[in-house]
């Protein structure tokens, strides 16, 4: 393993500290299934699963096929966009580095490091990768917030299921905050750098930082800076088609994943729920999973779903439901992220291309 790729892992994903978050996403997730197991879905049984319509089954693996994909897909346009020269295979594997080290980092802040790294790995310059991981994370993250208030607006007694009565206020500051950094980064960069030198320089002016780790912060955030938003700005102006591609797969990539609910609850007999239902709990659910602090949102996931979803199944079908939406859409890609995570790192199956 290179001196390089070692001390990557020592600083973002030693191995003591992963295995660590993983236990801990393992047995937040097992307490909270048991808990709604024991507690709200007495009598159910996971051999349901193994009674639903063929169609509904081979469905269900399809979809998994195609998920992957189009969660590559998304990056690999937001890279063609930014005229990043990488192949579609490498992106795909991006995908369940991803998977697995955004659900054992809080706030599932390690998977786009990762992703930027495997990047660089293959060539792409930090501030071009930082520019893409960030701008495909952008895209579907707006998409949801901005169908929240929507979904509310549709369905005022979703109200009383969320926690405070302010959440607009917060929705609208979160969203405001959002708008304002990429506004900045695109439009106003000098003034962003600018704001940033003030506060190192008062770091240092405190003796919080020496005078030499202060020019060098300022030296490489200022460098990569200039970059990406060159990179952000160079998106929007971009290949109309690659842009267009790029919107497309994150919607097809978003509605691929709220179908395993869809198809699982059709599994489970209940061909009365409409899809669009199902569409509006998941959006609120995968809102909600953006804010929880847990590895991979294990327990809030868990906890919110089975809120949200209790009133559309019988109580005996709330547990295999929940088992299953996690199993195919998190499980199944993080059991696979750890394997090409380890290979690509242990075996050194990314170095840069020539």
């Amino acid at each position: 393993m290179a001196q390089k790729d070692k001390n990557f892992i020592d600083k973002y994903f030693n191995l003591k500290n992963s295995l660590l978050y993983f236990a801990l996403f393992v047995l937040i997730s097992a307490i909270s299934l048991y808990y709604i197991n024991k507690i709200y879905s007495q009598g159910s049984n996971l051999n349901v699963f193994f009674s639903f319509p063929t169609l509904i089954i081979s469905s269900i693996f399809g979809l998994l096929f195609f998920y992957y994909i189009f969660d590559a897909l998304r990056l690999y346009f937001v890279l063609k966009t930014l005229r990043a020269d990488i192949s579609f295979w490498n992106v795909y594997k991006l995908v369940f580095i991803n998977i697995f080290i955004s659900n054992i980092t809080p706030l599932a802040t390690g998977g786009g490091f990762a992703q930027v790294y495997f990047l660089q790995k293959k060539g792409i310059p930090l501030g071009k990768s930082s520019a893409a991981v960030i701008i495909r994370t952008l895209l579907s993250a707006t998409m949801l917030f901005l169908s929240v208030p929507l979904i509310i607006f549709q369905n005022q007694s979703m109200l009383n299921l969320l926690p405070g009565n302010y959440v607009f206020i917060y929705l609208a500051v979160f969203l405001a905050l959002y708008v304002f950094i990429f506004y900045l980064i695109i439009f106003k960069v000098r003034l962003l750098m600018k704001l940033i030198y003030k506060f190192f320089y008062f770091l240092k002016s405190k003796h919080l930082l020496s005078k030499i780790k202060f020019r060098k912060i300022i030296r490489y955030i200022f460098k990569n800076l200039k970059l990406f938003s060159k990179d952000l700005a160079f998106f929007i102006q971009g290949k109309k088609i690659f842009v267009f591609l790029s919107f497309l797969f994150t919607v097809i990539f978003l509605l691929s994943e709220f179908s395993f609910s869809y198809l699982v609850i059709r599994g489970l007999g209940y061909d009365n729920i409409s899809f669009l239902q199902i569409l509006s709990l998941q959006i609120l659910v995968v809102f909600i999973m953006y804010f929880a602090p847990t590895p991979g949102a294990a327990g809030i996931a868990e906890g919110g779903y089975s809120l949200l979803f209790a009133r559309f199944v019988d109580q005996s079908d709330l547990f295999p439901l929940l088992f299953y939406w996690r199993f195919f859409s998190k499980y199944i890609g993080i059991f696979i992220g750890i394997f090409v995570f380890f290979y690509l790192i242990i075996r050194g199956g990314i170095e840069v291309e020539e």
